[in-house]
């Protein structure tokens, strides 16, 4: 089993070493570069199913319980979580993706509810306008 990428302060337990290890060798530039299966898996913003990394037979060698896989993926530093699915962060899954790959369904919920509507837009355009009247006067 490999050893995890994330530094973690603390002791882990043997079980959630291991799993950490294996889901981070999963989810690395390393194998993705040669698992195909894995990359076919992937969405157009290279989100993968966490309950299909919980099935894979090394995986399920160390728990069989979808919770504490996604559980121990949230210890992680180097994926990022959205509901049920897992994804390399900061951009390096986009090397990744295949092209055909499905439509990312996770995004666009997750850039909608980051997307100021066009109320707060008027918002902040009024408190900039408010900001620009205020005077300092030191006396």
């Amino acid at each position: 089993m490999p050893a995890p990428i994330s530094r973690i302060s603390v002791a882990l337990d043997p079980t959630v070493y291991y799993l950490l290890g294996q889901l981070e060798y999963y989810l690395s530039p390393q194998n993705l570069a040669q698992d195909f299966f894995l990359r076919q898996k992937m969405d157009s913003h290279g989100w993968i199913p966490i309950p299909l990394i919980a099935s894979f037979n090394r995986v399920r060698q160390i728990t069989t319980d979808e919770s504490f896989v996604r559980d121990v993926l949230g210890m992680s530093s180097v994926v990022e979580i959205q509901g049920d699915m897992v994804r390399m962060k900061e951009g390096e899954w986009e090397r990744f993706v295949l092209p055909g790959a499905q439509t990312s369904r996770v995004d666009s919920i997750h850039d909608f509810s980051l997307t100021p509507s066009s109320e707060e837009e008027s918002e902040d355009e009024e408190e900039e306008e408010e900001e620009e009247e205020v005077v300092f006067v030191m006396g």
